[in-house]
């Protein structure tokens, strides 16, 4: 699928900086930037083992995600959280830890108004590390010409709802449902609990620096852009251990010139 989109260079609407889940954000955080309909997204992350969420000091972990845009305002991620097998930790799982996340823009920037989103881990998940239940702000500044800078604040839930029950004796997915304070929870990993925020300053929307508090640590990075396309991007977390991530994405609904004349020829 890649190599079809590499040959092909599906045109892509506009591009939003992506946290490690594969939200619109920074390293960590999530923002309340819009996306287009139709915006694709796929990518992979690297979280390091002294910040990992499911067995922090023992695995680093790879987060790998796809994100759509169904509607303007609605946004849906679903990942992949699995664990890196070392010698002394070795790791024994198929897919990893799944998860589905919605994104839900309740307000659009203006000249006066930052956009305003919640983002909401699915209610119907059994063991996930990486939960996400948060309302979110973000308002775009011009500094300059070439230079744009993003300011990003949110509060993020300690509480949430998920499924008590066992993955082999679950009957229904609408049984034993629980509200769970996080600190209490089997993962008790402070992702996004309590208020986060973060800058991005970017140049030509092509490359820029980021600067985030994620609820517990500080974080810094920078990210660049290829092809219009292509992001790539590196973080340090609480100025200790590097974070790297990549994603491609592109549009469902508007083809590159290349595919339009293809299928007029086959007209």
């Amino acid at each position: 699928m890649l190599s079809f989109l590499l040959l092909w260079g599906l045109s892509v609407p506009g591009w939003a900086q992506v946290n490690i889940s594969g939200k619109s954000g920074l390293m960590y955080i999530p923002t309340a930037t819009a996306t287009e309909d139709g915006a694709l997204r796929l990518g992979v992350a690297y979280n390091p083992i002294d910040y990992g969420l499911r067995r922090r000091g023992r695995n680093a972990e790879r987060i790998v995600y796809a994100n759509l845009t169904i509607l303007k305002r609605l946004e849906i991620n679903m990942n992949f959280l699995q664990l890196i097998s070392t010698d002394q930790f070795p790791v024994r799982e198929a897919l990893g830890d799944r998860q589905l996340d919605v994104r839900y823009l309740l307000l659009t920037e203006t000249k006066k108004r930052p956009s305003v989103a919640i983002v909401m881990s699915s209610p119907f998940t059994i063991d996930a590390a990486m939960l996400t239940h948060v309302i979110v702000a973000t308002k775009s500044l011009k500094l300059q010409p070439d230079w744009d800078l993003k300011v990003t604040a949110g509060l993020g839930s300690p509480y949430f709802f998920y499924r008590n029950v066992g993955n082999l004796t679950s009957a229904s997915i609408f049984e034993g449902f629980k509200w769970q304070k996080k600190s209490e929870y089997r993962y008790n990993n402070h992702y996004l609990v309590g208020p986060f925020g973060g800058v991005q300053l970017a140049f030509r929307d092509k490359v820029g620096v980021m600067a985030e508090f994620d609820s517990k640590f500080v974080n810094i990075g920078l990210y660049g852009t290829l092809f219009k396309r292509w992001n790539v991007q590196a973080g340090l977390i609480n100025f200790d251990q590097v974070t790297l991530g990549t994603s491609w994405q592109f549009s469902l609904l508007n083809p590159s010139k290349r595919l339009k004349k293809l299928y007029e020829q086959d007209k």
